[in-house]
């Protein structure tokens, strides 16, 4: 990172998108990342979210600035980890400010085919339009960065990402086809339902557990979704249908003393006192 050009920017005067963060913190954040290297701080990372305006507005006066430094940041090999929040961070400015050059927005367009999947995962919305996703989708073989690009391309709702979803269905990874149900319930009320007899087998099947939590991420959460939190989501969706989601505790227990999973039956039963309410 060029130190020198960051100690010779002009940060007094400028503004952050956050009061009690003043823009002369930034340069000083932003050179102990540099410093650090892989051993840099998340909570540095954190601190740099001051620079993020609130939908709709735009890029207060430091991000401007900073923008350079970060893009350098996430984009360097050497920055290890840290290379993922400085993602996430690069991702949230470059989406909400819709403001800033487009050249930013070009030069951290390679973050969407770095070789580390987290941040393959942490770059999605990066991507400038559908058709992006789905070149991407075409492309992947990861399988957590394939079940964040499958919700990607649902959230676009184009027919495109509509026939990707129905191809998913068919997926033999049960974390791909399980995130496909979930997706297409945005559309299609009644699938889950239909679809309700293997998601049930695949989410009690103890062998399977592991194929769920290596690979189901969500923004804004460090770590990956376990098999129980799938287990609520499903039940959520079939509130439509109080006959089958009343049912859904009790096959999960059923399921759970048959495979003598203790983890299934103890979520079971949370489930289950949950819909007694």
């Amino acid at each position: 990172m060029p130190l020198t050009e960051l100690d010779a920017a002009l940060w007094e005067g400028l503004e952050t998108a956050h009061w009690s963060s003043p823009a002369t913190m930034v340069p000083r954040v932003l050179r102990r990342l540099a410093l650090a290297g892989p051993d840099a701080s998340a909570e540095d990372c954190e601190l740099l979210h001051c620079l993020v305006p609130e939908p709709g507005r735009p890029a207060p006066s430091a991000a401007h600035v900073a923008l350079p430094f970060l893009l350098e940041l996430a984009t360097d090999p050497g920055m290890g980890a840290t290379r993922v929040p400085l993602t996430v961070l690069l991702a949230r400015l470059l989406h909400t400010a819709a403001d800033l050059p487009e050249r930013y927005r070009s030069g951290a367009l390679p973050l969407l085919a770095d070789p580390d999947p987290a941040v393959r995962r942490a770059a999605l919305p990066l991507a400038p339009d559908p058709a992006t996703l789905l070149g991407l989708w075409r492309t992947e073989s990861e399988p957590s960065v394939r079940l964040s690009l499958l919700r990607a391309l649902a959230a676009t709702g184009t027919t495109g990402a509509r026939a990707v979803l129905a191809e998913t269905l068919t997926e033999e990874h049960p974390a791909l086809y399980v995130a496909a149900v979930h997706a297409s319930a945005a559309f299609d009320a009644d699938l889950p339902v239909r679809h309700l007899d293997r998601l049930l087998i695949l989410l009690t099947d103890p062998a399977l557990r592991p194929l769920f939590e290596n690979v189901w991420y969500t923004p804004h959460r460090p770590g990956p979704l376990t098999r129980e939190h799938l287990l609520w989501s499903t039940y959520g969706l079939l509130a439509h249908r109080p006959d089958l989601q009343g049912a859904f505790p009790g096959e999960l227990l059923a399921a759970a003393d048959r495979a003598d999973d203790e983890a299934l039956r103890r979520e079971a039963v949370l489930l289950a006192r949950h819909h007694a309410g």
